[in-house]
Formats: structure tokens, C-alpha cells, sequence
């Protein structure tokens, strides 16, 4: 129960209620989390909620998809700052790795918990992985035949990242070092487009300095 001199509003309801979301998920676990769990710890009425959420889920997927498109944003202007492929690519990387590594919680909330969200969750989060396909399939048009590759190398590469940060992740470790992986997934993403050569280039190219990943 919110306190009658506590100044609130929509906005400000909707906030406290998805840091409770993230608060508890961390805590307890998706399925452990209640709305009455969340609407107290949130300090706001039942009846607030209702206005704005249709339930756990509908509040899940709302904060998944806004998690999302925040990292979604770094990413695209990380790899937008770049005139060259394989240099967007390393930029976008880099720029995921340091979201991944400022924002554990987030990041744990939507990978970790996504699995016990249910079948709703699993197709936003294969809409946002498709995304990123997106940009390691562009690697295509460096080669004289596009055609010779199929979307599958790239979604290949995005499930190999994937997978990696689900194990980091589970086994509690290894998001505040996300930045060392990038020159071994550079490697993969690189190599089926542009050759072994370039792609162990990689291998030995130093982390930009702390924004140029995204500001280029």
C-alpha cells in the first residue's frame, strides 16, 4: 500500500512495476513471482496494475520488448556508425558486450527467464535474434556470389553467440568479461564471408575505446 503523501502517476506506476518485475525475477524466479508479489513490492494498488497490464505475462513481454529495443538501439547505431561491413559488425559487437556487461540484470531477465515465460516469449525473443541475423547476413553482399550462402550461416553464428551467453549466464559469470569473446565470435561471423585470413585478423584486433563502438 502506497503511502497517501507519495506523489504518483501512470508513468511513474508503470516504472515501480517493472523494477519489481526485475527485482523479483532475480530473486525468486519467473514462476515464483506473483502480481500480488509484484504489486507490493511495487507499493501501488491491484487496481493500477490492472489498468495497465493485462497480467504477469503481458507485464513480461512489455519489459522484454522495451530491454529489447533498448539494446536493439545500441547495437544498429554501433553498426550504422560504420561504412564497412566487417567493421560495423565488430562495432555492433562490441557494443552488445558492453550492454551485456552494464546491464546484467536486464540481461539475465530477458535470457535466463525467457525459458520459463512461456511459448508468447519464445516467438518475441526469435523475432529480436532474427534482427540480429539481420546484420551478419548483410556479410553476403561482400561475396561476387550472394547466392552461394544461405541466411543459415548467419542464424548459425547468432545461435553460437546465443548459446554461449545462456551457459555465461547460468553459470553465474562471465557478463562483466563479455568484451573477451567478441574476437572469437568475430572470427566465426566473419570467416564464411570474407575467407580464414581476414576472419584470424580478428583474433588480434584491440577493443575500441569505451564509445566508439557506437559513436564510430
Amino acid at each position: 500500500m502506497r503511502s497517501g503523501c507519495e506523489a504518483t502517476g501512470p508513468r511513474d506506476e508503470r516504472r515501480r512495476i517493472r523494477e519489481a518485475l526485475l527485482d523479483l525475477v532475480s530473486e525468486v524466479g519467473y514462476e515464483e513471482t506473483t502480481v500480488e508479489l509484484v504489486v507490493e513490492r511495487a507499493g501501488v494498488e491491484r487496481a493500477d496494475f490492472d489498468r495497465l497490464f493485462a497480467g504477469k505475462d503481458d507485464l513480461y513481454l512489455r519489459l522484454f520488448d522495451e530491454i529489447g529495443a533498448e539494446f536493439e538501439g545500441a547495437v544498429n547505431r554501433a553498426f550504422a556508425a560504420h561504412e564497412i561491413w566487417r567493421d560495423s559488425l565488430r562495432a555492433c559487437a562490441y557494443a552488445a558486450a558492453r550492454f551485456i556487461r552494464d546491464r546484467p540484470r536486464e540481461v539475465a531477465f530477458g535470457v535466463l527467464q525467457m525459458f520459463a515465460a512461456g511459448d508468447l516469449a519464445q516467438v518475441h525473443r526469435e523475432r529480436q535474434l532474427q534482427r540480429m541475423v539481420d546484420l551478419i547476413d548483410l556479410g553476403r553482399q561482400e561475396l561476387d556470389d550472394p547466392d552461394s550462402i544461405g541466411r543459415g550461416v548467419a542464424e548459425g553464428v547468432i545461435g553460437s553467440v546465443y548459446s554461449l551467453l545462456v551457459k555465461e549466464l547460468q553459470s553465474g559469470g562471465g557478463v562483466g568479461s563479455a568484451e573477451s569473446f567478441v574476437p572469437d565470435l568475430m572470427y566465426l561471423a566473419v570467416r564464411p564471408y570474407l575467407g580464414p585470413e581476414v576472419a584470424r585478423e580478428e583474433l588480434s584486433i584491440p577493443a575500441p575505446p569505451e564509445g566508439d563502438a557506437i559513436d564510430g
